[in-house]
Protein backbone atom coordinates (compact mmCIF):
# COMPACT_ATOMS: atom_id res chain seq x y z
CA UNK A 1 0.00 0.00 0.00
CA UNK A 2 1.17 3.51 -0.83
CA UNK A 3 0.28 6.75 0.90
CA UNK A 4 0.08 10.32 -0.34
CA UNK A 5 0.53 12.95 2.34
CA UNK A 6 0.55 16.69 2.87
CA UNK A 7 2.84 18.15 5.52
CA UNK A 8 2.48 21.66 6.90
CA UNK A 9 5.91 23.15 7.48
CA UNK A 10 6.77 25.50 10.34
CA UNK A 11 6.75 28.48 7.96
CA UNK A 12 3.22 27.58 6.82
CA UNK A 13 4.24 26.10 3.47
CA UNK A 14 2.81 22.76 2.34
CA UNK A 15 4.77 19.75 1.09
CA UNK A 16 3.18 16.79 -0.74
CA UNK A 17 4.81 13.38 -1.18
CA UNK A 18 4.28 9.63 -1.37
CA UNK A 19 5.57 6.80 0.81
CA UNK A 20 4.88 3.27 1.97
CA UNK A 21 5.48 4.26 5.62
CA UNK A 22 4.15 7.67 6.69
CA UNK A 23 5.70 7.57 10.18
CA UNK A 24 9.18 6.77 8.85
CA UNK A 25 8.90 9.35 6.07
CA UNK A 26 7.80 12.11 8.45
CA UNK A 27 10.79 11.32 10.67
CA UNK A 28 13.05 11.56 7.62
CA UNK A 29 11.59 14.95 6.73
CA UNK A 30 12.00 16.07 10.35
CA UNK A 31 15.69 15.15 10.29
CA UNK A 32 15.38 12.43 12.93
CA UNK A 33 16.76 9.95 10.38
CA UNK A 34 18.51 10.59 7.02
CA UNK A 35 16.83 10.88 3.61
CA UNK A 36 14.39 13.75 4.02
CA UNK A 37 13.50 15.84 0.97
CA UNK A 38 15.58 18.90 0.07
CA UNK A 39 12.54 21.12 0.55
CA UNK A 40 12.02 20.02 4.15
CA UNK A 41 15.67 20.67 5.02
CA UNK A 42 15.00 24.38 4.62
CA UNK A 43 11.30 24.21 5.59
CA UNK A 44 11.14 21.91 8.65
CA UNK A 45 7.81 20.08 9.07
CA UNK A 46 5.39 20.98 11.82
CA UNK A 47 2.63 18.38 11.32
CA UNK A 48 1.15 15.86 8.97
CA UNK A 49 -2.05 17.47 7.71
CA UNK A 50 -3.61 14.86 5.41
CA UNK A 51 -3.02 11.24 4.43
CA UNK A 52 -4.57 9.11 1.69
CA UNK A 53 -3.97 5.42 0.98
CA UNK A 54 -3.75 4.07 -2.56
CA UNK A 55 -3.58 0.45 -3.66
CA UNK A 56 -0.48 0.86 -5.83
CA UNK A 57 2.40 3.17 -6.62
CA UNK A 58 0.90 4.27 -9.93
CA UNK A 59 -2.31 5.55 -8.28
CA UNK A 60 -0.33 7.25 -5.52
CA UNK A 61 2.00 8.95 -8.00
CA UNK A 62 -0.94 10.22 -10.04
CA UNK A 63 -2.62 11.59 -6.93
CA UNK A 64 0.60 13.22 -5.73
CA UNK A 65 1.03 14.92 -9.10
CA UNK A 66 -2.60 16.11 -9.13
CA UNK A 67 -2.30 17.56 -5.61
CA UNK A 68 0.98 19.30 -6.44
CA UNK A 69 -0.76 21.05 -9.35
CA UNK A 70 -3.40 22.53 -7.01
CA UNK A 71 -3.12 26.08 -5.72
CA UNK A 72 -2.42 26.54 -2.02
CA UNK A 73 -6.04 27.52 -1.29
CA UNK A 74 -7.24 24.33 -2.96
CA UNK A 75 -4.80 22.20 -0.97
CA UNK A 76 -6.07 23.78 2.23
CA UNK A 77 -9.63 22.92 1.16
CA UNK A 78 -8.86 19.22 0.60
CA UNK A 79 -7.09 19.14 3.97
CA UNK A 80 -10.10 20.62 5.76
CA UNK A 81 -12.98 19.11 3.79
CA UNK A 82 -13.21 15.58 2.40
CA UNK A 83 -15.97 16.66 0.00
CA UNK A 84 -13.54 19.12 -1.62
CA UNK A 85 -11.26 16.21 -2.57
CA UNK A 86 -13.65 14.79 -5.21
CA UNK A 87 -14.74 18.28 -6.24
CA UNK A 88 -11.20 19.51 -6.93
CA UNK A 89 -9.51 16.30 -8.06
CA UNK A 90 -12.40 14.42 -9.64
CA UNK A 91 -14.22 11.22 -8.86
CA UNK A 92 -11.40 9.15 -10.40
CA UNK A 93 -9.12 9.91 -7.46
CA UNK A 94 -11.94 9.60 -4.95
CA UNK A 95 -12.47 6.04 -6.22
CA UNK A 96 -8.74 5.14 -6.24
CA UNK A 97 -7.65 6.56 -2.89
CA UNK A 98 -9.09 6.70 0.60
CA UNK A 99 -8.54 9.32 3.30
CA UNK A 100 -6.79 7.84 6.33
CA UNK A 101 -6.83 8.83 9.98
CA UNK A 102 -3.66 10.68 10.94
CA UNK A 103 -1.36 8.92 13.40
CA UNK A 104 -1.53 10.98 16.63
CA UNK A 105 2.24 11.31 16.92
CA UNK A 106 2.45 12.85 13.46
CA UNK A 107 -0.55 15.12 13.71
CA UNK A 108 1.08 16.83 16.65
CA UNK A 109 4.40 17.11 14.83
CA UNK A 110 6.29 15.15 17.46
Amino acid sequence: MYFVYIIRCRDGSLYTGITTDPVRRFREHSGEVPNGAKFTHSHPPAALEALWSCADRSSASKLEYAIKKLRREQKLRIIADDAAFAELLGSEYAALCEREELPAELKQGT
